[in-house]
């Protein structure tokens, strides 16, 4: 059907010939109607008026004649010499009755008149003009008598017919004005082009104007209503506009498909198709008052890193269906960031509800292979709030899971925390300020002792900020300080005192952490090679590197590391099992040391989990040829175990606390 119906179609190249071949045949057509109709008007006007002249000629001259007192036969001699001033021209004369009284009857012309009636009706006073079966031009010329004429005519008076001139000619003797020639053929010329042009067009305004206006009508139709789901129809058989109107309508099936796409995209995750962050904006805003909870997934993190983004993901999706079921009375479902679900309430629940379902979850077997990945959820509630509900609700589950409580429900109480935030930020990103210019920002140095030796071979540099003599830690200011933009400074101003104060302290190895952050800032990297080069003591530096989700972009830290290698830089990864480490990028690296995160070392004296994974790692990290350092020894009871284990360093406040000197 659609190659048949392709067949009907034509190109614009192949319509444009053959309407020019139309408007050449129409054209034809037209000059040979308009030559014909000038010839009849040329015959049925211009002759006549050329015949009545002829006959006027031919009048006068006789008049003169007759006047001078010429004889018939000197008329009928003057007749005979006026008919060769034309080819085959023939003329007669007829007499009148008054005149056959004064000057006799002809006897044949009276029968002629008699048995002519046009020849009669001349003699009335009507003049005739005639075109013959052959051609041939006729006209009866009524002689009227004027007043010279009475002389002779003693009988007539002035108007009365005295006989009637009949003349007779070829079409081809009649002579025609330049004047009324030019005119015709001014007309028709005219006539022509309007012809012409007018059947130009109608034809291209029907068959492409039309089309073309119809098909740019129905496609502003379409995108002032913004129905995409309706398709564009023109009655052509054109062939590229029905090309455009197909290629159109195809556009509008991809930007459809596309558009439920973005919208899938803009209001669903697409891990759960669950309504999410953007969607439950837009709901909250449809009511007045609403009520939020937000669910947490405790150390997402750790699951997501040990188990990998694989595991974590599958582990979303089936908490999604658990909650969508367990939840599915009380209200809306969304997936926000991260490990995060919310739940736009219909109605208030109260604890009761909240400890049901966090006892429910907890009692979940989310199965792994052969693993059972035990998870638990935290809950923060906001309860009939007109205003920043997802703000309040957000700062809810921040507390619990900061004060490590399961629930929460929002009080005003919260909101002046944020408030007492707001104003610390203020302070400190002053406080920073202050110190970078006075250089208040010192190094501290903690111990790190060697197992096989027991002796202290190591210090780590930690950041303080002096400020009216008291020391801080960066936990009061770190954050700000990335948030205000100062922490690069910040870290340059670390890198400069520690390198002066251990330039002099000769077979004392030190350590700085660095980020993925602190390796893309170049005035960072290149203090750091800077002052390398300067105290060549690159083999008594440590380099940590922090391990955090940005940390996957390993064509960065490698090069960063080879170019560290060259300095005879030990590398170490810091913090490894936090929940961002990666067994497999590991043997990729060229790195020394591998340091355990203190999550797993504080509690692996009562943690049997902790206790196998430090030890999984350890070994590990030896089959991989890398040496390990625990941080947050606190109590001789870790220190035993991790010689036990065969960890190669220990770090922590029972090993020595940070100083502002060196032991």
């Amino acid at each position: 059907m659609t190659k048949d119906r392709d067949k009907k179609l034509i190109s614009n190249k192949r319509l444009i010939f053959k309407i020019t071949i139309f408007l050449l045949l129409s054209s034809i057509v037209c000059i040979l109607v308009a030559s014909m109709y000038l010839k009849h008007a040329a015959l049925e006007n211009l002759a006549e008026d050329d015949a009545h002249k002829t006959s006027e000629l031919i009048f006068e001259t006789m008049n003169t004649r007759m006047q001078e007192g010429w004889a018939k036969e000197d008329l009928i001699k003057i007749i005979n010499r006026l008919e060769h001033i034309r080819k085959d021209l023939s003329v007669h004369s007829y007499r009148s009755k008054k005149v056959e009284e004064i000057f006799g009857v002809n006897i044949k012309d009276q029968k002629t008149v008699k048995n002519d009636i046009f020849i009669q009706k001349a003699m009335n006073g009507e003049k005739q003009f005639m075109i013959q079966d052959n051609g041939s031009i006729r006209y009866l010329y009524p002689m009227i008598a004027s007043a010279e004429c009475l002389s002779c005519h003693i009988n007539a008076k002035v108007g009365d017919i005295n006989g009637v001139l009949d003349i007779s000619y070829p079409p081809s003797e009649i002579k025609i004005s330049l004047d009324s020639m030019t005119l015709y053929f001014i007309v028709f010329f005219i006539i022509a082009i309007l012809i012409f042009f007018y059947l130009f067009y109608f034809v291209i305004n029907a068959k492409m104007v039309k089309p073309l206006v119809s098909l740019k009508d129905e496609i502003i139709a379409v995108s002032d209503a913004e129905d995409f789901n309706k398709n564009v129809f023109v009655k052509t058989n054109i062939m590229e506009i029905k090309t455009l109107q197909f290629s159109f309508n195809k556009l509008l099936t991809k930007i459809n498909t596309y558009y439920d796409k973005l919208l899938q995209n803009i209001y669903f995750n697409h891990l759960t198709s669950l309504p999410n962050y953007v969607k439950l904006e837009q709901d909250i805003e449809s009511k007045e008052v609403n009520s939020l909870m937000i669910i947490n997934i405790d150390d997402f993190r750790t699951i997501n890193q040990f188990y990998g983004t694989k595991v974590g993901d599958k582990i979303i999706q089936l908490m999604a269906k658990i909650l969508k079921e367990k939840t599915k009375d009380i209200g809306t479902l969304y997936k926000l960031h991260s490990d995060e679900f919310a739940i736009l309430l219909n109605t208030n629940v109260d604890i009761n509800f909240c400890e049901k379902l966090i006892k429910s979850i907890r009692k979940h077997d989310f199965i792994y292979e052969e693993s059972t990945i035990h998870v638990t959820i935290s809950i923060g509630i906001t309860y009939d709030e007109k205003d920043a509900l997802i703000e309040k609700t957000t700062n809810t589950i921040r507390k619990a899971i900061n004060e490590n409580v399961s629930i929460k429900v929002f009080d005003d109480s919260l909101m002046k925390e944020n408030e007492h935030e707001h104003a610390s930020h203020i302070t400190w990103t002053k406080n920073i300020e202050v110190a970078l210019s006075e250089h208040k920002i010192i190094p501290f140095f903690q111990p790190i002792k060697e197992v096989k030796t027991n002796v202290i071979s190591k210090y780590e540099t930690l950041a303080r900020l002096e400020k009216d003599g008291v020391i801080y830690t960066p936990d009061k200011f770190i954050d700000i300080s990335k948030r205000s933009k100062q922490y690069h400074t910040f870290t340059r101003a670390m890198i400069h005192n520690t390198f002066e104060y251990f330039k002099d302290k000769e077979s004392i190895s030190f350590s700085m952490n660095f980020s993925i952050d602190d390796i893309q800032e170049k005035k960072t990297i290149d203090l750091l090679f800077k002052y390398l080069e300067k105290y060549n003591i690159g083999d008594r530096f440590i380099l940590e590197l922090l391990e955090t989700e940005e940390f996957s972009d390993f064509d960065i830290v490698n090069n960063f590391i080879q170019k560290l290698k060259k300095y005879d830089v030990k590398v170490a990864i810091d913090d490894f099992g936090s929940g961002y480490s990666n067994f497999a990028y590991i043997g990729n690296l060229d790195i020394d040391f591998l340091k355990l995160d203190s999550s797993l070392i504080e509690n692996i004296h009562t943690n049997s989990n902790s206790y196998k994974v430090v030890k999984n790692i350890n070994t590990f990290a030896h089959d991989m040829g890398l040496q390990t350092i625990a941080e947050k020894v606190h109590c001789e009871e870790i220190e035993v175990l991790l010689k036990e284990l065969g960890i190669d360093f220990l770090q922590g406040y029972h090993i020595g606390k940070p100083k502002d000197s060196i032991l």
